[in-house]
Formats: structure tokens, sequence, C-alpha cells
């Protein structure tokens, strides 16, 4: 599991940053089409840059409320 330096923060911005898409519909059909977590994001997610440094950080790195990786 991924430890977040500060796990309200960055959900909350994620949160957020889906909120604003205007991609929900979109954005639904393509979750529920996923059998595997290593499929990226579509072109227009928001998020797609904390998705990959997650990706990136594997378990048990940090990461940072801008969504860098902690070192």
């Amino acid at each position: 599991m991924t430890v977040v330096a500060d796990q309200v923060a960055v959900t909350n911005r994620a949160a957020d940053r889906c909120h604003a898409c205007g991609h929900q519909a979109e954005c639904a059909t393509w979750l529920d089409s996923q059998e595997q977590a290593d499929s990226p994001p579509p072109d227009y997610c928001r998020n797609a840059d904390l998705i990959a440094a997650q990706k990136a950080a594997g378990p048990r790195q940090r990461i940072s409320p801008d969504g860098g990786l902690v070192q």
C-alpha cells in the first residue's frame, strides 16, 4: 500500500479535479470497463499525474500533496 504524505489533501484535490472535469459519464463507463488496475487513465483524466505517481511509487513509498515522490 502506498503511504501518502497528506492523504486528506491528496484525496480532496483528486476529488475536486474529478468533479470539475465534465467527463463524469465517460469516466464512469471507463471505470466500469476496467478489470486491471494497470490500465492507463483516459487522456482527459485530470488525475492522471496522481495515478502515475502512485503507480511509480509502488508499495510503501510516499507521495507528496503535489503528487510527487517523497525521497
